[in-house]
């Protein structure tokens, strides 16, 4: 059921200064919560998704974390990630070829299987399942790179096999939800609530997820997020890929590419830095760099493939 009794649904519906067409965007964001989300999960999110969930943080839900809570859910990852892995099928052949590429693919599946019961698990409220979700696609990509390494490959390698399965699955998400989604995130209401949480100093931990809130400045962003704590890197260095653990971060590029969230951000907490600085500027081009030289080389790398592929197709790419 929607939440539509809460003080914050109250609050806005009858505030006078909300227009008509704001007061849609608002119910839109209750559904957004219920039907948007969990369709976007299904295209390796990252920390974007969560930043709608969290606007109705009060600070007053506690949330705990658990390791071995995916030890009898082994089939359902396991499951997510044959998805991601046919669909990369006729990249992975032409690559590397057909008898090569399904190796691979049992490979990066046993690397999962042993990561499944290490995989922590949030719990404690709504807010909860994003992370978990950012967490699960984690643990396929540092599969991909213990796999890879275990072939000689180097982390940059592994890590635009992850960036092509992204790419994929982004693509796979029909047009018009992937409006949704960017008309939800650009909303007044949005801002609004960034604006109060902001003034509120709101701060949230999740796990090992630990955010802040800044209401935006129409001229450099939107709204932003800073991450001071990120569960993702810490599982990644926990588990043996603490150089991996900067190309993980590279997933918001896709991701900003389809969704239209305009994100810049230039520094990372797996970059050895405070803080990751998450920054959405509405009809932006995204802008994602890297304070590691081989991650900023990477950045380099693909985006530079991307646009000799589109010069040669001539179709749109899809940082356009």
């Amino acid at each position: 059921m929607l939440d539509t009794g809460s003080d914050s649904f109250r609050e806005a519906l009858n505030n006078s200064h909300v227009r008509a067409r704001d007061r849609f965007s608002f119910v839109a964001i209750v559904l957004y919560r219920r039907l948007a989300v969990p369709l976007a999960s299904d295209v390796l999110p990252r920390k974007v998704v969560a930043v709608i969930v969290f606007m109705e943080f009060r600070g007053t839900e506690m949330y705990t974390q658990q390791i071995g809570y995916y030890s009898q859910r082994q089939n359902k990852v396991l499951d997510t990630f044959d998805r991601t892995a046919a669909l990369m099928s006729a990249s992975l052949a032409e690559r590397y070829g057909t008898e090569t590429a399904e190796a691979l693919k049992r490979e990066v599946r046993d690397e999962l299987e042993k990561l499944i019961p290490e995989i922590p698990h949030i719990s404690g409220g709504q807010r909860a399942g994003s992370f978990n979700h950012f967490l699960r696609i984690t643990a396929q990509e540092l599969a991909v790179f213990k796999a890879m390494r275990k072939r000689g490959k180097s982390a940059r390698e592994a890590w635009e096999i992850c960036h092509e399965a992204i790419r994929l699955g982004a693509e796979q998400v029909p047009l018009w939800k992937r409006h949704l989604i960017k008309r939800l995130m650009f909303s007044w209401v949005v801002k609004k609530l960034f604006e109060k949480r902001e003034k509120k100093g709101a701060y949230g931990k999740f796990g090992d997820f630990e955010v802040e809130y800044l209401a935006g400045n129409s001229a450099e962003y939107d709204f932003g997020v800073n991450y001071l704590g990120c569960g993702n890197i810490e599982f990644v260095k926990k588990h043996g890929g603490e150089e991996f653990a900067p190309y993980i971060c590279l997933s918001d590029i896709a991701l900003s590419d389809a969704m239209g969230w305009g994100l810049k951000r230039t520094q990372t907490l797996a970059d050895g830095r405070n803080y990751c600085d998450f920054r959405f500027k509405k009809g932006a081009k995204t802008q994602i760099s890297s304070k590691t030289k081989e991650v900023q080389e990477t950045i380099d790398i693909i985006k530079a493939r991307e646009e000799e592929q589109v010069a040669v197709s001539g179709v749109r790419s899809p940082r356009d």
